[in-house]
């Protein structure tokens, strides 16, 4: 398994794949799936959804698409870990996850009942599954391969986010000229700031304004500040207050200014919670068990497709690949916990198959 897993892996991270740009390898894994007996189409935004077998199905879910580009991407094998030159990011994210599915059912002697979704911008705050609509799938339960965790984590919860997009109007003025006509956009979005809470806001939740962008010349009064955020939270009702919280202090600030604000809103996605009695975490467990893997269930502060797929009314939790240093040019994976991961998804298939048939 360790020699078919570094070959599928090396395909696939040939293949420059950034949010948005998968048509290649989607291309790629079409023929790959259709060799393998899978059905398979794909959506309007080139995500593919396949299947396979008679049943009812078990998902499985990875993403096509890397945070950014790895064009020029030269893969090192360093003892027990793949890893980039140094020069990209490696693009295990999620590409360790695709390998090992199909590293998997190459393997497999018997044909469980399976349908496969591999994402596009998955990156750019799951668009690809956004874009499925309930009965889209058959499923009622599945596997997310994409967690940056060891082998054996099993996210069985992660928060919902809303996005802020925060405008500051002020007045503009020839800063040298007549600077008292003006009303600086940047004092007032200074004295918001000055106001903020801590971004872990309460146990449970966040938030954070990442970009701020205003001014345009050295001489000019800005008139205009834009601030874009989030807030995480796994209750969606938390989400909605700590936004309100948030615009009261902005009014606050700006009391007696002269200046005026646009607060916006919108839900990006919402929380899951997969119970620790639900069956798929027994399934999880009870496969497990034999190859020595230490099951570990817990939330995760993060959001991935399952956050999706949970939305559209199945049960799907997020598993651990191995893989460390997400997003970063310091990227790489483990090729004997990605073995782990394999062995344990084959026990889990063929399980599958004798419960399922």
């Amino acid at each position: 398994m360790r020699d078919k897993l570094i070959e599928y892996f090396q395909i696939l991270a040939a293949i420059d794949s950034p949010s948005g740009k998968e048509r290649e390898l989607a291309d790629k894994l079409a023929v790959v799936l259709r060799g393998l007996g899978f059905s398979l189409r794909r959506d309007s935004l080139g995500s593919i959804i396949a299947a396979r077998g008679q049943g009812e199905p078990l998902l499985l879910c990875c993403h096509m698409d890397t945070v950014e580009s790895t064009a020029g991407l030269e893969l090192k094998i360093e003892g027990d870990y793949i890893r980039s030159d140094g020069s990209t990011i490696l693009g295990a994210d999620d590409k360790a996850g695709i390998a090992i599915i199909l590293a998997t059912l190459e393997n497999m002697d018997c044909q469980p009942a399976l349908e496969l979704v591999f994402s596009v911008q998955e990156e750019k705050g799951m668009e690809g599954t956004k874009a499925f609509k309930p009965g889209d799938l058959r499923a009622k339960w599945g596997l997310v391969l994409d967690a940056g965790e060891p082998v054996g984590a099993v996210i069985n919860q992660a928060p919902g986010e809303t996005e802020m997009e925060i405008v500051i109007h002020g007045r503009g003025a020839h800063a040298a000229a007549n600077p008292e006509e003006g009303i600086d956009a940047i004092r007032l979005a200074a004295s918001f700031i000055d106001r903020l809470p801590p971004h872990r806001i309460e146990e449970g939740s966040t938030y954070n304004l990442g970009v701020i962008q205003g001014g345009k010349a050295t001489n000019t009064i800005c008139p205009r500040v834009q601030m874009l955020g989030e807030v995480r939270s796994f209750e969606d009702s938390q989400r909605v207050r700590i936004a309100a919280e948030l615009e009261s202090l902005l009014q606050h600030a700006l009391e007696g200014s002269g200046g005026s604000y646009d607060f916006h809103c919108r839900d990006s996605y919402s929380g899951y919670l997969v119970n620790a009695d639900h069956g798929l975490i027994d399934l999880l467990k009870s496969t497990a068990a034999p190859l020595g893997i230490q099951v570990d269930v817990h939330s995760r502060f993060a959001g991935s497709d399952a956050n999706i797929l949970n939305g559209l009314g199945l049960a799907v939790v997020n598993l651990g690949l191995g893989v460390e240093g997400n997003h970063s040019f310091d990227e790489r994976v483990s090729i004997s916990a990605m073995g782990k991961m394999a062995a344990w998804l084959h026990t889990i298939l063929k399980e599958w198959c004798h419960e399922r048939a």
